[in-house]
């Protein structure tokens, strides 16, 4: 049985891929992002994490009202198989959303930009049930991308 690409990758790489990068993936009140943008700009948000110390399985806690802020940080969240709980380390929160990585606070905005130098790739397969489990956590997200669908 050959194993199947992650869930970052299906969610938003193999869209790109297929040759759907502009085509619309998330539609808010201020713009529209095609696939070949939310993978930009979720790449760009988990390089910044990762600056930050977010790594495979490590902690994260996401609590944020913007919908593009939410979509982004799910996306960058899997793409770089964080484990998402209600206590972390690191938190993605509040309006305005701001990043804290133990005492330090960050505009999210700023992390996203750090991001921009070396955004994080999408990894090649998921490990065990990680995939499976974010489809749970995120399933507003991930289902609609998954499927080629525009988040709104």
């Amino acid at each position: 049985m050959a194993r199947v690409s992650s869930l970052a990758f299906r969610a938003l790489d193999a869209h790109v891929v297929a040759g759907r990068a502009d085509e619309p993936a998330l539609v808010t009140r201020e713009r529209t992002f095609t696939y070949a943008q939310l993978l930009h700009e979720s790449a760009s948000l988990a390089g910044g994490l990762r600056e930050l110390g977010l790594r495979a399985g490590a902690p994260v806690t996401l609590s944020v009202p913007d919908r593009r802020v939410w979509v982004t940080s799910v996306l960058a969240i899997v793409r770089l198989q964080a484990e998402p709980i209600d206590d972390a380390d690191i938190v993605i929160a509040q309006d305005p959303p701001v990043v804290r990585a133990g005492d330090e606070e960050y505009g999210f905005d700023v992390v996203l930009s750090a991001g921009r130098v070396d955004p994080a790739p999408a990894a090649l397969y998921d490990d065990g049930d990680y995939g499976e489990r974010m489809e749970r956590a995120f399933g507003d997200v991930l289902a609609t991308l998954l499927h080629g669908g525009t988040l709104t």
